[in-house]
């Protein structure tokens, strides 16, 4: 069972949004001048954090059907989970060194590194779609309760913030897992046991066009990783920013 390149196309065109997104996020940063139109907390980046997301919970249905194991399946979404944590860590680390201020403690490398975790339960025992999406909408809906609740900070990952808590990045739990549970439960719909479903079937082959995009979409963790010191020093050079 291989690569859907329609995947990878959907990542990477979350990578050019994002790397857009992440443009005009380090203009009005460093030189707010330059976009004065654009306010990251009216124009966020949350539908493309909600693309990245709900694809990784379809890309767990696929994950699931190449192990036969269920042992081995619980083992490595485990080990996956903490793979991509250990990522979070740098970028919480990478934050911590230049924006002291505005650490990155919970961003979406840690909200998918924890949810791989916690979707365990519902990829291993094939739980049935509807309640898996019953699920997360209901994770989605509470959300808006805690928008205002403050708490301590070990409360974070849930979405209840100290008071004066600033980030760089921040997909807590609530909601954010809920809709990584929507992409699981999309995925046992569309890629029931590992399989395109007929409507996906049209899909064929990857077209040549689509290439550059689905090279994106491969090595969206590489990218996410090293996208902004590039974009930094890119707009460092080109006279936009300065230090």
């Amino acid at each position: 069972m291989g690569r859907y390149w329609e995947l990878d196309a959907g990542r990477g065109v979350a990578i050019l949004l994002m790397i857009g997104y992440h443009v005009l996020f380090q203009l009005s940063f460093f030189a707010p001048g330059l976009v004065p139109w654009f306010n990251p907390y009216v124009l966020t980046g949350a539908p493309i954090a909600f693309l990245f997301v709900v694809i990784a919970g379809v890309s767990l249905v696929l994950f699931a059907a190449r192990e036969g194991s269920l042992p081995g399946l619980v083992r490595k979404m485990f080990v996956r989970g903490v793979y991509i944590l250990c990522f979070a860590a740098v970028i919480t680390v990478g934050s911590w060194l230049i924006f002291p201020s505005e650490v990155v403690v919970f961003g979406i490398l840690h909200l998918i590194g924890c949810a791989t975790i916690l979707a365990i339960p519902f990829v291993v025992l094939r739980v049935r779609g509807w309640i898996t999406f019953g699920f997360g909408i209901i994770i989605v809906v509470i959300s808006p309760l805690l928008a205002y609740v403050r708490g301590p900070a070990f409360l974070i990952p849930f979405g209840i913030t100290p008071v004066g808590f600033a980030t760089l990045d921040y997909e807590p739990l609530i909601p954010w897992f809920g809709v990584l549970l929507i992409g699981v439960a999309l995925g046992s719909v569309l890629y029931a046991g590992g399989v395109r479903c007929r409507v996906l079937e049209r899909f064929g082959e990857m077209p040549r066009a689509a290439a550059p995009v689905v090279f994106l979409g491969r090595h969206s963790l590489f990218i996410y990783l090293i996208h902004n010191p590039i974009i930094f020093g890119i707009l460092f050079a080109a006279g936009f920013v300065s230090l």
